[in-house]
């Protein structure tokens, strides 16, 4: 029987199997993943756009062991979100991985310590330095580490399990 333009015609679904639902799954993992790396790495860049902003224009760079630090953190803020943004897995999945891992900690790691930092400067003296309230630009770094942490840290809870079986299997190893 033929169709008409305005009838669809039924396809018939092959049954999901127990192979094909595990692919499916990890196809969904392996792309969440990717989504919580790429908006980490825009999280920890922004913190460091923030920094820079900061060290330059709020003339923290003047501030003794502070200044360094928005330095340091702005430095390490952009490597660390360009290595999550470049395709390193092409070196191959296990040492590609390995490097995503390791900028995602560092970036956790800028986040974490920017956080904890700008917390403390608001109520103690932080290398002789005080924060006095929250301004636009506290609030949007405490926002955004908040975020690079949140983000980085579904990419590294998604991405490790299969990590440490890559490791595994080409190591050779059983368990």
């Amino acid at each position: 029987m033929a169709s008409s333009p305005g009838h669809a015609v039924p396809t018939r679904r092959l049954p999901a199997t127990p192979a094909r639902q595990a692919r499916d799954r990890q196809k969904n993992v392996r792309v969440a993943g990717e989504i919580a790396r790429y908006l980490g790495a825009i999280s920890i860049l922004i913190v460091g756009a923030i920094h820079a902003q900061q060290y330059y224009d709020a003339y923290f760079r003047v501030v003794p062991t502070i200044g360094t630090l928005f330095l340091l953190s702005f430095i390490g803020a952009i490597v660390a979100g360009v290595v999550l943004f470049t395709p390193v897995r092409r070196l191959g999945d296990r040492f590609g991985g390995f490097v995503l891992v390791v900028a995602a900690l560092g970036a956790i790691g800028i986040a974490l310590g920017t956080l904890v930092s700008l917390l403390i400067s608001e109520y103690t003296p932080l290398f002789g330095f005080m924060e006095s309230g929250y301004r636009f630009a506290v609030v949007l770094t405490l926002v955004f580490d908040g975020l690079t942490t949140l983000f980085l840290g579904v990419f590294l809870t998604l991405v490790g399990p299969q990590l440490i079986t890559a490791f595994k299997f080409e190591r050779g190893g059983s368990s």
